[in-house]
């Protein structure tokens, strides 16, 4: 347990040091922005009714999710990228890092989801009509909350795998930002039938995201867990054949 603590402390302080945090850290508030904009939210939340708002705005929320899944992946790419990545191998053991940046990408991903609330939501609330800043601080909506956190830290861990796997900056970075945004997010909307069973599509389920065709929460987090899991044992089968 020490030694797990103290793997997660370095992992930590290694992610937080530097610059490119306060760029995961724009991007967890930025994605969600042009989201909103996109649906022209909340200038026309007058339109609406309180309850309606509150739901798009933990719509919206959801978005901080695959940024939260690049935050993941960082972990173990800013590494790689850096080549010190089998110093820390060498130095702490291929298996202590391998748990700690997981762990780490656990919290990491809790981190995004709270900061990209506060930043973003921080920005629009005071837009909002105050029946609906009401219901959206009320216990009522402690759920919708508590699935956003949940979505961005399921995402983190599975960006962390695919860190493993991938092993590079660049690609990962498309694998866990460009596609789903630009790809996966369409699909949901055309094709629900087809992305409800894929990574991003599941965890729209998870939140409850407003769109035909998706799975309910349930089932949604267990299919994301089925990919959580197929890739971390792909990622433990790199560490223990992969020259890092």
């Amino acid at each position: 347990m020490n030694s797990l603590l103290c793997g997660l402390r370095s992992e930590l302080l290694r992610y937080f040091s530097g610059y490119s945090v306060l760029g995961i850290l724009a991007f967890s508030g930025l994605v969600p922005w042009f989201v909103a904009n996109f649906l022209g939210w909340p200038q026309n939340s007058d339109r609406l009714q309180a309850a309606d708002n509150v739901g798009i705005f933990w719509a919206v929320a959801a978005s901080i999710a695959p940024v939260a899944t690049f935050a993941g992946s960082y972990l173990v790419t800013r590494e790689s990228y850096y080549g010190t990545i089998r110093r820390s191998v060498v130095a702490s053991g291929a298996m202590s890092v391998f748990r700690a940046k997981y762990v780490a990408a656990l919290a990491v991903g809790m981190g995004t989801a709270l900061a990209g609330i506060v930043v973003w939501g921080g920005s629009v609330v005071f837009a909002l009509a105050p029946t609906t800043r009401e219901q959206l601080l009320a216990p009522e909506s402690l759920g919708a909350f508590g699935a956003v956190v949940l979505a961005s830290s399921l995402g983190a861990l599975w960006g962390c795998s695919l860190g493993w796997i991938i092993q590079h900056y660049y690609a990962t970075t498309i694998l866990t930002l460009l596609i789903p945004l630009a790809i996966e997010l369409p699909l949901m909307a055309n094709a629900p039938e087809v992305a409800r069973w894929l990574p991003s599509g599941a965890l729209a389920g998870v939140v409850s995201l407003p769109m035909e065709g998706l799975l309910e929460p349930v089932a949604a987090f267990l299919i994301f867990v089925a990919w959580t899991l197929i890739a971390g044992v792909g990622a433990l089968w790199v560490v223990r054949r992969r020259e890092l």
